[in-house]
């Protein structure tokens, strides 16, 4: 029997690694604004906004770190980091 890590991991890649997984995070991305461009500063800015972009960001790229994890490594810090992925 897998270990709760283990088998959450194989989840998240069951649930979002086939085509269909896939749009619907490429759906969430434009949704959660994940890769727009910086901030307007020609605005104010209302830092309550930015806390909820963050989070919605955050929440993404929590999906794409257990998409990189190999299940059955015992080491999660092993897992790509795609926060910096494209700098």
């Amino acid at each position: 029997m897998l270990g709760k890590q283990k088998q959450i991991t194989i989840d998240y890649r069951q649930k979002f690694g086939d085509e269909q997984g896939e749009r619907v995070l490429r759906d969430l991305e434009k949704r959660c604004l994940l890769f727009r461009g910086g901030i307007n500063t020609a605005k104010a800015i209302d830092v309550n906004t930015l806390l909820v972009m963050e989070g919605e960001a955050n929440v993404i790229k929590y999906i794409y770190k257990m998409l990189s994890r190999d299940p059955l490594e015992d080491r999660p810090d092993k897992a790509i980091n795609i926060t910096s992925a494209g700098e």
